[in-house]
């Protein structure tokens, strides 16, 4: 009998020893730096890749080069993402990987948050939710690129904290930073707002929180509002198909592996989970969380262009995860999502279907088919760089332009073709970056007007498959048509990002 206890001790002592790991306050300085070292680690061999497979990203460091280069500032993209461009101009200088360090280390400000607010709410799991939210796919690679979205989360999650703290000031200024960063965070103020009426129905509360945030926005879109007045507000708004949504769900927000253990797990919870709704209605946090998430798919649904757009849902998902779900189903769900950055389910075919799921086999996971991604680009913008065309000729490089315009800045000189202030963007749909000495410019596409007006001039016209495919669904028309040839290229266009996430997986 003796000899049985002597063996059940040290599996008592590990399952104690583990729950404590589970359990962990990974805000604690030990804890934590521990945590920040692991989390810089893993991230640093990615940081050197470039900007990031999304357009918006080398977008991003056109606008930084323009306002440092030439005190000219016109935004990446409208509706206008100010202060992630103001704070990355000085950073620009040092290339993308300065801009990429500080979006990580901003990104493990985040992770700090996410475990102060996990420890104030007494949240079981703690530590295990933590790690998960360091480590998740989809915002492991948004942490290594110049976009705005990480910088977003942490002002969001910022706000947040200083809610669940009393402080309505505080919370108003970071909100309106989240803004200034991403203008979508306007729809956080209800939920916040709501927990602060509850923590004490006082209308100055209100007004002070809605005034903080509102003035912070303005004063951070005030070189927007220099540039374009009230006619800011603009976007790109084209129709997904449903298939395209269904794919960016299944494929790009989790990886599939991740998505099913998650499904899984809630499964193995549903007599928790079975409380959801009613705690919802008599408890604010778990109410807040539901609202964000539900109002973060609302917008994401108007305008599913990319995955990245939810970005912000991931800490109160997490959050949910940590209350409801069995602890070893957590404990699953959590390892197979890290797992699935490097290992997942992949598709022959980018369509998500039933039957494509039937050709469905294990091949490299999110963080590492970004990588693949990045690479493929890089190497298609340096061949279209060094494809021969003659003088005087006009290359439509497609959706690589920005960063083809940003890689070859020694050699090319960025200029704004057409001051057309109705253009998503001034610097990359209405820019080009020109060869001066061989008059050889480079465009995104190119409007009809625009094409027939060079065309008129003189120049030879080069386009990429793409831009052929893009040219057609914006402008109506086909460039082929009208005179231009497709540019010698020995491989296809590689693939565009997703919110930073590749497709072809």
């Amino acid at each position: 009998m003796a000899t049985i206890e002597a063996l059940a001790r040290p599996r008592i002592r590990l399952s104690a020893g583990l729950l404590r790991a589970l359990d962990a306050d990974l805000s604690r300085p030990l804890p934590f730096a521990a945590l920040g070292a692991v989390f810089l680690l893993l991230r640093a061999p990615f940081l050197g890749y470039g900007h990031g497979t999304d357009p918006d990203a080398w977008r991003v460091a056109l606008t930084a080069h323009e306002l440092l280069d030439k005190g000219r500032y016109f935004p990446s993209r409208l509706p206008g993402n100010p202060l992630h461009e103001l704070v990355m101009t000085p950073l620009v200088a040092g290339g993308w990987i300065a801009t990429n360090l500080a979006t990580a280390l901003v990104s493990l400000v985040g992770v700090y948050l996410f475990a102060r607010i996990a420890r104030r709410l007494r949240l079981p799991n703690a530590g295990l939710v933590t790690v998960g939210f360091a480590f998740a796919p989809l915002l492991f690679i948004n942490s290594i690129a110049t976009m705005d979205y990480m910088w977003t989360l942490t002002a969001v999650l910022a706000a947040y904290y200083a809610t669940l703290n009393g402080m309505p000031l505080a919370a108003g200024l970071c909100l309106g930073l989240a803004m200034g960063f991403r203008l979508q965070s306007f729809i956080v103020w209800a939920p916040l707002a709501y927990l602060l009426w509850h923590q004490r129905p006082e209308p100055r509360r209100l007004l002070a929180f809605s005034f903080a945030a509102g003035g912070t926005a303005l004063l951070a879109f005030s070189p927007v509002l220099a540039v374009y007045g009230l006619d800011f507000y603009n976007f790109y708004d084209a129709k997904v198909e449903p298939q395209d949504v269904i794919r960016l769900l299944g494929k790009e927000a989790l990886g599939v592996s991740g998505g099913l253990a998650i499904l899984v797990a809630a499964g193995f919870s549903l007599r928790r989970l079975a409380a959801l709704p009613r705690d919802a209605l008599r408890e604010p946090q778990t109410g807040a969380w539901l609202a964000l998430i539900g109002l973060y798919f609302l917008t994401f649904f108007r305008l599913p262009h990319e995955i990245a757009y939810l970005v912000p849902v991931f800490p109160f998902g997490l959050f949910l995860m940590a209350r409801y779900f069995q602890r070893m189903a957590l404990l699953g769900a959590v390892a197979v999502l890290l797992l699935a950055g490097y290992v997942d389910i992949t598709t022959p075919v980018d369509t998500f279907d039933l039957q494509t799921l039937r050709h469905a086999t294990l091949g490299r996971g999110l963080i590492l088919s970004n990588a693949d991604t990045m690479s493929g680009q890089r190497d298609f913008v340096e061949e279209v760089a060094r494809a021969e065309v003659p003088n005087r000729s006009v290359v439509m490089a497609g959706f690589v332009f920005p960063q083809l315009a940003v890689r070859e800045r020694g050699r090319l000189q960025s200029r704004i073709l057409e001051k057309d202030y109705e253009a998503i963007s001034m610097l990359s749909d209405r820019g080009e970056a020109v060869d001066a000495q061989r008059d050889v410019r480079y465009v995104w596409l190119l409007t009809y007007e625009a094409f027939i007006a060079l065309r008129s001039q003189g120049y030879s016209m080069f386009l990429v498959p793409d831009a052929s495919g893009g040219t057609a669904a914006l402008y109506e028309y086909r460039p082929t048509l009208f005179g231009a040839t497709y540019l010698p290229l020995d491989r296809p266009s590689p693939t565009a990002g997703k919110g930073t996430a590749s497709t072809d997986r």
